[in-house]
């Protein structure tokens, strides 16, 4: 078997090369024993554990996750299965020159790696045969492939042996620390550590508001499936802030923003966590989007204006001058900052850090189209910014189309532009329309409709920069409701739906976010 199964048999000896007293009397088995791991264990306990490794060894699980958990460990496999290990004795591991795990200095008959299994006989399926390892109790005792690992399946007495006095998970491993300050070093799941995020994009979340902070998901296209709550799982015991809406990548770095709590920076690569702006709503105001500007220096929106952020080292920098109402999404672009929010947009020199113009429209969404044009919408009109001019136009949209806009709480806008043609996509209710720029008989219908008994949610839409795909979050309603989620797929050219993603969990989809942005 592979390194798992070696895993396993650590565990195993783990577990049950104890220190108790069992009662004489083996047929009693649901008395209790003295003395096992520290505390007093009953029989039952003892036994589910027993046939939960059982399980694990035949199945080839791999460890998940460590967690702390009343002055002991919780270890949980692959397939949410668990084991407790409560602080008592606990042996000292050595690796042999046999390569078997040597316990208290004595070979334990288990082999660090495991004997692969043999393939069975050609069948009409073509199935391989059962694996080569199966365990067995024999006389008391765990026996591998009818050979003893002079392991008891039942504790004996123990005596001045060390203690686990930490776990750690660091870098893909669960290191045991013990009293004599020995260590063992056991590997957790291997996709925590081989995590590809170039293959699909990131979900940012919210969050439930007052419960949790906001969440990072991601869908993998490889797996077609949503994993969740990653930046916690790869970052134990850090969090993000409150109500997370938005996230970017810039010169290799995701920044995240949160209305509420600390600001946050972390690789794009490998979500580890990278810097941290603690309580930054309370130094700066709420948080809502960030542009890079260079190497040094970005710009956070909040509700209370804009500000410079230092990014070498991250840090809060001065306020913007001029702007002192809400501000939502930023755009950088030919020499200026581009800023949307409260009925206005505001045009930012990126050389005196003046405002050089105000525009008296403009309510969401921000992008840049193929042609090179600056767009934003303010209910039914889209607008058109000549980047070298700073000349507005405004365009009407038939039948009274309005972009969807969140007037009671900032969400970033759903206008993008595609990357493949000169055309941008938008929300207007549960539609989504595809504006060909010049075109505007192309508003008059809609590219499709989201799919009834659905809301879409946070920004809604994005369009993969890529395959042009339109990609819309929903979620059934509020309460239980929100840990319905959907992803939809449609072809942005023609509108059909190409795939439809369930998942569960109450995150309240804000954003997606592609590893190309």
């Amino acid at each position: 078997m592979k390194k798992t199964l070696s895993l396993l048999y650590l565990l195993l000896a783990l577990l049950f090369v104890g220190c108790s007293d069992y009662d004489d009397d083996i047929n009693n088995l649901n008395q209790k024993y003295e003395e096992v791991l520290e505390e007093q264990l009953r029989q039952a306990e003892a036994l589910k554990n027993h046939e939960t490794l059982l399980a694990a060894l035949q199945n080839q699980l791999t460890v998940d996750k460590v967690e702390t958990k009343d002055g002991g460990y919780k270890i949980v496999f692959s397939d949410n299965s668990s084991i407790d290990i409560t602080n008592g004795h606990t042996p000292v591991f050595t690796l042999g020159d046999n390569g078997n795990w040597f316990i208290d200095g004595k070979d334990s008959g288990i082999k660090a790696e495991g004997k692969d299994g043999q393939d069975g006989e050609d069948g009409q399926d073509g199935q391989d045969g059962q694996s080569g390892s199966t365990p067995t109790i024999v006389d008391g005792y765990w026996y591998i492939d009818g050979e003893s690992t002079g392991v008891k399946a039942q504790p004996e007495d123990g005596t001045n042996a060390p203690t686990i006095i930490s776990i750690v998970i660091k870098d893909g491993v669960a290191i045991f620390t013990f009293s004599d300050d020995s260590q063992i070093e056991v590997p957790i799941k291997e996709e925590t550590t081989t995590f590809d995020f170039s293959k699909g994009f990131f979900i940012i979340n919210e969050g439930q508001f007052g419960k949790s902070g906001g969440v990072v998901n991601f869908y993998n296209s490889v797996t077609n499936k949503v994993d969740t709550n990653l930046f916690t799982k790869i970052n134990p015991g850090k969090y993000l802030g409150n109500t997370t809406q938005f996230a970017a990548i810039y010169n290799e770095q995701m920044y995240i923003v949160s209305k509420q709590g600390d600001f946050v920076t972390a690789n794009p690569n490998t979500l580890i966590e990278t810097g941290r702006i603690e309580n930054f709503n309370k130094a700066a105001a709420d948080g809502h989007a960030f542009c890079g500007i260079n190497e040094e220096l970005g710009l956070v929106s909040t509700n209370k204006g804009v500000f410079k952020l230092n990014l070498n080292p991250l840090s809060l920098g001065d306020k913007i001058d001029g702007i002192t109402t809400k501000v939502g999404e930023l755009l950088q672009y030919r020499g200026h900052v581009y800023a949307v929010g409260n009925n206005k947009i505001h045009v930012i020199n990126t050389t005196t850090w003046e405002v050089e113009k105000t525009f008296d429209n403009g309510k969401s969404g921000l992008t840049v189209s193929k042609d090179g044009m600056v767009w934003s919408t303010h209910d039914n009109l889209l607008l058109k910014i000549n980047p070298y001019t700073l000349e507005m136009e405004t365009i009407a949209m038939p039948n009274g189309i309005k972009a969807s806009y969140n007037s009671w709480a900032w969400t970033k806008g759903s206008l993008t532009a595609s990357k493949q043609e000169n055309a941008l996509f938008f929300v207007s209710g549960m539609n989504v329309y595809k504006y060909v720029i010049g075109d505007i008989t192309s508003l008059e219908t809609p590219l499709f409709t989201v799919p009834a008994g659905r809301m879409i949610y946070g920004t809604g839409m994005s369009v993969d920069p890529k395959s042009n795909q339109v990609i819309v979050t929903t979620i059934v309603g509020y309460g239980q409701d929100s840990a319905k989620n959907n992803l939809y797929f449609y072809d942005g050219t023609t509108g059909s739906l190409k795939k439809n993603l369930f998942y569960e969990g109450i995150w309240f989809p804000a954003m997606i976010l592609f590893p190309e942005n």
